[in-house]
């Protein structure tokens, strides 16, 4: 019963719901579009005579107006191309439409608080986080592929299989980090294919740092760098978020890790956030700098003061 709860995931039901896209010349389905579930897309138009329609998708072409499919959950992102032509005039048209994949099987770790560490033990699970319900009767048997970096899991002496859902590390070697995803599919229904959300096995950790000053001035603009250092052969995208409120200025600009302040209230403070994440890998990090905000006067006087200085080095220099 263990295994089922893991591997609900891998069994199959129709979709209800309202409708999607809807436009002059119309891309229809019904309902959310989930990995391992099947769903029905309908691509209408007007024409002279009969339309004859295309569908394109992932290298794949399909005739006809309707296009069912059942998204196998390697992708969380694909693009339609319904392409529609009129026989009687010769003209065609191509509408797109991008359906977002969402995917309940993903690889976890048995425990969550744990942090993978070399020469400890650790167990990856093939999870599915959503009991979903047949139509037709449960086929509760099912069997389970591991994959590293894209390729089947090859056990070494340190790694075992202790049930069908899990992938069991005795004491994890550095050749052991990389992304790990599983594949479940009924035995009756090799067709019936799942990928699972992926598992960034690593020992590095991201580093993630936000430079610029500490203490601003109204009037005066500021800038600060998001640095971040993530695992090798992984990108990581960076963010900008401001938990405290969004920063009080004449002027705010943000592009891509760097970030560009002007304040304008003396006496407050602000706080910056930065996440360095990549989805694919469900990886992130991040770092917060809290500045100060200080009267303008302040900064009058420390320049007045550092121009005393350069000048009395400026005389004794001249001096000796």
């Amino acid at each position: 019963m263990a295994h089922w709860n893991k591997l609900c995931c891998v069994l199959l039901v129709a979709l209800t719901g309202g409708p999607g896209l809807v436009a002059s010349q119309e891309i229809t389905w019904y309902g959310p579009v989930h990995a391992g579930q099947i769903v029905t897309f309908t691509c209408s138009s007007s024409c002279s005579t009969k339309c004859i329609y295309t569908w394109s998708f992932l290298g794949r072409t399909v005739n006809g107006s309707t296009l069912t499919w059942t998204p196998d959950g390697r992708d969380s992102m694909v693009e339609l191309h319904c392409n529609i032509l009129d026989p009687g005039t010769g003209v065609s048209n191509t509408m797109s439409i991008n359906v977002e994949i969402h995917n309940r099987l993903s690889v976890q770790i048995s425990s969550p608080n744990t942090v993978p560490s070399l020469n400890k033990s650790l167990d990856l699970v093939c999870y599915c986080d959503t009991v979903v319900y047949v139509l037709d009767p449960p086929l509760l048997v099912y069997q389970v592929v591991w994959y590293k970096d894209g390729q089947k899991v090859t056990l070494r002496e340190n790694m075992q299989l202790p049930d069908n859902a899990t992938l069991h590390f005795d004491s994890l070697l550095p050749s052991d980090a990389g992304f790990y995803q599983c594949e479940a599919y009924t035995i009756m229904s090799r067709r019936r294919r799942l990928f699972s959300l992926g598992y960034l096995l690593s020992f590095e950790p991201w580093n993630v740092s936000i430079s610029g000053p500490d203490i601003v001035f109204p009037g005066r603009q500021s800038k600060f760098t998001c640095l971040a250092r993530c695992s090798l052969n992984v990108d990581c995208a960076v963010k900008w978020q401001f938990r405290s409120g969004f920063p009080i200025g004449t002027h705010l600009s943000v592009y891509e890790n760097e970030l560009r302040w002007t304040p304008s209230i003396p006496g407050t403070f602000q706080n910056f956030t930065c996440v360095a994440e990549n989805v694919a890998t469900r990886r992130s990090a991040e770092a917060t700098k809290m500045v100060e905000v200080k009267d303008g006067s302040e900064a009058v006087q420390f320049s007045g003061l550092f121009v005393m200085i350069f000048s009395l080095g400026q005389l004794l220099l001249f001096d000796s």
